[in-house]
């Protein structure tokens, strides 16, 4: 959520059954104000919490530009006065999304994992059992990976808010005026919050009546299960739309009918739903 709606956007984590008091709103204005001057941010997000076992990580990001991508830095504060620059690990890996333990809530606490026995086939296609995989993570470190997967799997804004201009930035539509209802209900009619990974030439082959500077976008229907990693619900009272990941519990987004409010926000406790493929 947007620093310059932020108090506007916090009452649509109502429907994600969060809130924040007026204390803790205050606070968070306050303190990311100072953060976006001190690191001469163009924009600032609120993006949400993570929940450890002994206390929570509240996170947010900012763009130094105007390309919501480019240079982006990541932050983490815990007492919602200092902030903290998640920086990237020198040595990571994709295995750290496997890891299972829970967060502790110590930025210095170092994880051991062991994943189990490696196994791979001879040429009899028996299965051979080979080194375990081992290593140390610190939770720092492990912060940082688990927010930029979230942001790249299951961050989602309506189509159309993300623009590609002339000059190859990513940057916020300022005209948006939002989806109507037909278009709200499809997840066709969402983009990922990221920079195009597939092919501009495939992304605009998708859509009948495409828009180069819109539809470049990667759409949300292709994360798998295609059309069933979110679930959208409407709130007919106020005509909101809200769409929850499947993969990433705690990860919502949402968007008012033919306005230019959207958002997306988590509340969770940073572990992948590897089992959702089971439960549907």
């Amino acid at each position: 959520m947007n620093l310059d709606n932020l108090f506007d956007h916090l009452p649509y984590m109502a429907y994600a059954f969060r809130t924040l008091s007026t204390e803790e709103k205050l606070k968070l204005e306050h303190s990311l104000r100072i953060l976006q001057r001190a690191q001469r941010l163009q924009s600032v997000y609120f993006f949400g919490k993570l929940e450890g076992l002994d206390g929570h990580y509240t996170l947010a990001f900012g763009c130094p530009g105007w390309d919501v991508f480019k240079n982006r830095k990541l932050f983490y504060s815990q007492n919602l006065y200092d902030w903290f620059l998640l920086l990237e690990p020198k040595h990571w890996s994709e295995d750290w999304q496997y890891i299972r333990h829970p967060f502790q809530g110590d930025p210095a606490f170092k994880q051991a994992v062991d994943l189990g026995p490696e196994f791979t086939l001879n040429e009899d296609q028996v299965p051979i059992e080979g080194a375990r995989g081992q290593f140390v993570v610190k939770e720092q470190d492990r912060l940082w990976y688990v927010m930029t997967r979230i942001l790249q799997e299951a961050a989602i804004v309506p189509r159309g808010v993300l623009y590609h201009s002339t000059e190859g930035e990513c940057v916020i539509n300022p005209f948006y005026g939002g989806l109507d209802i037909n278009e709200s209900v499809s997840v066709v009619n969402y983009h990922h919050f990221r920079k195009p990974i597939y092919g501009a030439k495939e992304n605009l082959l998708k859509r009948e009546n495409c828009s180069y500077f819109v539809d470049v976008f990667d759409p949300a229907d292709d994360v798998i299960p295609e059309h069933k990693s979110f679930v959208v619900t409407r709130d007919r009272e106020r005509d909101v739309f809200v769409l929850k990941s499947l993969h990433w519990p705690g990860m919502v987004s949402f968007h008012r009918v033919s306005s230019n409010i959207y958002g997306f926000f988590y509340f969770g406790d940073g572990r992948k739903n590897w089992d959702m493929l089971f439960m549907l």
